[in-house]
C-alpha cells in the first residue's frame, strides 16, 4: 500500500514539473556578439608602425592592427619592402603601405 502511495506522489511531482516547463517553454538564446578585434596591447620588441610582422613559417607578412599583427610563434619584424625582398607576401597578395 505505502508503495502505490509513493509510486503516485512521484507521479503528481513529474506531472506538476512537466506542466510547468511546457506552461513556460525556455526562450531561445541568441549567441552573444563577439566583440571586435582589439590589436594586442603589448608587441613584442622591434613593433612600429611603418614595419610589418613577418611569419617565417608561411612567409606571410601582417599589416599593423591586423589580427596577427606580432602574434605568430614564429616571426620577426622588418620594413615591407625587405619582406618583399626576401620572399615573403601581404595577405592574399595585399600591401600593407603604398
Amino acid at each position: 500500500m505505502q508503495f502505490r502511495s509513493l509510486l503516485s506522489a512521484l507521479t503528481l511531482a513529474c506531472s506538476l514539473t512537466l506542466s510547468a516547463q511546457t506552461a513556460n517553454p525556455p526562450s531561445n538564446p541568441t549567441p552573444a556578439k563577439r566583440a571586435p578585434f582589439q590589436p594586442a596591447a603589448k608587441q613584442a620588441p622591434g613593433a612600429a608602425p611603418d614595419k610589418v610582422w613577418v611569419n617565417l613559417s608561411t612567409h606571410i607578412y601582417h599589416c599593423p592592427g591586423d589580427r596577427y599583427y606580432g602574434r605568430t610563434k614564429n616571426g620577426k619584424y622588418m620594413t615591407e619592402s625587405d619582406a618583399k625582398a626576401a620572399g615573403d607576401h601581404g595577405p592574399r597578395g595585399a600591401n600593407c603601405f603604398k
